[in-house]
């Protein structure tokens, strides 16, 4: 029976490029490292298995409902057939 307890999941801002981790702990965590999200939305430290996930977008406050701007009318076409002589 293992006594191992799953990797620590921790959730970044969504406009997070790179995170750091060191195992925490202090002396009992490992070198500091550094990762980057480029195109992905997690990444997982190499030493201890800990997760970086990006908050998804969804979980962000909606922006404000911005009221419904009327349409331009359309100019009149303009009567090419008419020929001054």
């Amino acid at each position: 029976m293992s006594n191992t307890q799953p990797p620590e999941i921790i959730e970044v801002d969504a406009h997070t490029e790179s995170v750091g981790c060191d195992g925490g702990g202090g002396a009992l965590g490992h070198p500091m490292v550094y990762y980057s999200f480029g195109t992905q939305d997690a990444v997982v430290c190499g030493y201890c298995g800990r997760r970086f996930v990006k908050r998804r977008a969804a979980a962000a406050p909606a922006p404000a409902a911005q009221p419904e701007q009327p349409a331009a009318a359309d100019p009149e076409p303009e009567d090419s057939a008419a020929v001054a002589d």
